[in-house]
């Protein structure tokens, strides 16, 4: 069935809840786990250099804990998890990832970090769902 699960992953509750159905399911399908954050997107304008050497540190340690938490979680349950970090729009970003390294699934939560469409789905959630050429799982709260 599934050979390949995606797993967008940015620590939040929703994305914790996201990986455990994920981790549940390649267990039981012995399909690869890959764990995703799409995050760090810089503005094009800043105010100085020392700015975007803040931002980009910024950036590198929250991707640092992230991978250690995935590291750690795959300890704790026995299964590798890969973890990737990309930066971008997030919903283009992991559609595109998918499609281009042959995922067959994708899990990701349903709580967003935008109230701009509802609290039902996030943009991420809802944008990914639509576009994805392959079955999307969405994890409620």
């Amino acid at each position: 069935m599934y050979k390949n699960i995606l797993t967008a992953f940015d620590g939040s509750e929703g994305s914790q809840k996201a990986l455990n159905n994920s981790i549940v399911l390649a267990k039981a399908l012995k399909a690869k786990l890959t764990a995703i954050w799409v995050g760090g997107f810089r503005p094009y304008y800043h105010e100085t250099v020392a700015e975007i050497d803040e931002e980009n540190k910024a950036i590198d340690s929250f991707s640092a804990k992230l991978k250690k938490e995935i590291k750690e979680i795959s300890g704790q349950v026995g299964y590798p998890i890969e973890y990737v970090h990309l930066q971008g729009n997030p919903a283009k970003i992991i559609v595109e990832f998918a499609e281009k390294n042959s995922f067959d699934l994708i899990v990701i939560g349903s709580g967003g970090h935008s109230g701009l469409w509802g609290n039902d789905l996030g943009h991420v959630t809802d944008k990914v769902s639509e576009k994805a050429k392959c079955n999307v799982l969405i994890v409620r709260k």
